[in-house]
């Protein structure tokens, strides 16, 4: 894990387009089970080798293996993060559970 990541490093919330109605904030630092507890543990962080796709686009997802304090279980937000020429265009959001299972697409910043 690198020691100076930390759950602060991510955005409080992560944001899904409505259409013409602007956009709406989904938090990304709480519980995806049942439980919606709002304590979190880091436990590690995971980055694949960058994927270049073009010349000046790159790849990079990251694997954030976090723990709820309520219920004990793990779960994984997965972030793939876009650089265009060195700079980060955007970042998308998913959700993996403590079965490996993806929950999809949780929203972008």
């Amino acid at each position: 894990m690198d020691n100076e990541l930390t759950l602060d490093d991510l955005p409080d919330n992560v944001f899904v387009a409505l259409g013409r109605r602007g956009m709406e904030g989904i938090p990304l630092k709480e519980c995806t089970y049942a439980c919606d507890g709002k304590e979190l543990t880091l436990i590690s962080v995971k980055k694949e080798p960058p994927r270049i796709k073009g010349k000046s686009l790159e790849v990079v997802v990251e694997y954030w293996l976090v723990k709820c304090n309520k219920c004990h279980r793990q779960f994984t937000i997965r972030q793939r993060v876009r650089y265009v020429d060195g700079k980060r265009y955007d970042t998308m959001v998913s959700i993996i559970d403590d079965k490996g299972n993806d929950l999809g697409w949780l929203g972008s910043y």
